[in-house]
This record gives C-alpha cells, sequence and structure tokens, in this order.
C-alpha cells in the first residue's frame, strides 16, 4: 500500500511538471507561412532569377477607378513593379501577385488586371507591370507575395513576400 501511495504521489508531481513549462504549439498554415525572400515596398530584391522592386500600392486615382468599375462594397487599389532579369536566358514565365491582410485573408490579382501578364523579359532587360484590382472595401493589405506559376522545380525562381509599411485604406 505504501508504494502504491508513493507510486501514485510521483506520477502526480511528474504530471503537474510537465504541463506547467510547456509552451503552446502554433497552429501551422497561413498566408505568412510561404517559403520567400522578404523584403518592403521600394525595396529591390533579387530572387535567384528576377530582380524585383514594387514601387508602389496605393489607393487608384478616379480615372483608374472609371475604367475599373467597381460594385459598391468594393475599392480599387493599384500597384507597379519593375522586374529586371538576371539570368543569361529570356525570362518567359507567368509571375502572380497576392495581395494579403494582417488576418492573412488574400486576394489575388487575376492576370487580366495587370499589364505586360506574358512576360518575355531578355537577358539583362526590364518590364514595367502595372495593375488595378478591386478588393472589399475593408481590405487593408500589409503584404504582397509574387511568385512565379510556370516555373518549373528546377529553377532558381523563389518567392518574394512584400511587407507594404504603409498600406492604402
Amino acid at each position: 500500500m505504501k508504494t502504491f501511495a508513493v507510486l501514485a504521489t510521483a506520477l502526480a508531481i511528474g504530471a503537474m511538471s510537465a504541463g506547467a513549462g510547456a509552451a503552446p504549439t502554433p497552429v501551422p498554415g497561413g498566408a505568412n507561412q510561404v517559403s520567400a525572400i522578404s523584403g518592403t515596398v521600394g525595396q529591390t530584391i533579387f530572387n535567384g532569377v528576377l530582380r524585383i522592386n514594387v514601387s508602389n500600392v496605393r489607393a487608384a486615382t478616379p480615372d483608374e477607378i472609371a475604367k475599373f468599375l467597381p460594385n459598391p462594397t468594393q475599392k480599387v487599389l493599384a500597384f507597379s513593379v519593375l522586374l529586371r532579369n538576371g539570368t543569361t536566358s529570356n525570362f518567359i514565365d507567368l509571375v502572380e501577385y497576392t495581395f494579403a491582410d494582417k488576418d492573412d485573408i488574400s486576394v489575388d490579382v487575376p492576370t487580366a488586371d495587370y499589364s505586360h501578364a506574358n512576360l518575355n523579359i531578355q537577358q539583362g532587360a526590364a518590364q514595367r507591370q502595372d495593375g488595378v484590382f478591386a478588393v472589399d472595401k475593408d481590405f487593408v493589405p500589409t503584404k504582397l507575395i509574387v511568385k512565379c506559376v510556370t516555373c518549373g522545380a528546377k529553377t532558381a525562381f523563389r518567392t518574394v513576400r512584400i511587407s507594404i509599411p504603409n498600406p492604402p485604406q
């Protein structure tokens, strides 16, 4: 009986100490889980293939809004990106843009909503892509993810995550 009491006490102490200092495991997933090179608006980031500079993310001008015709629950945002080919061959792949807010709610920009979606950037040359797209009125982007949709596994292209320090409201 004494052995049983000692064993029960040891088990109880062990159970209490095991749970006391353990930190909770974070829940995996979300927009921040993309393996990417990080930067901020205005920085030029080389991702192994392209030098990427997101020069601005802003509220669209009245002329841009008039061409887009959003519905009453939407607002229109605009962005500009300069892509410079850093390889020895033409870059002919499809780059896509995904904006995410502080809660990791994401919005993919349709390729029809930005210029020069079908890229063909010669060695050492550059191409500007300007986009105008609609989002819900309460969406405030805090990051932009730049990814290559058509790049194969053997390419050196790495996804880029751009922080937007002063997001358009």
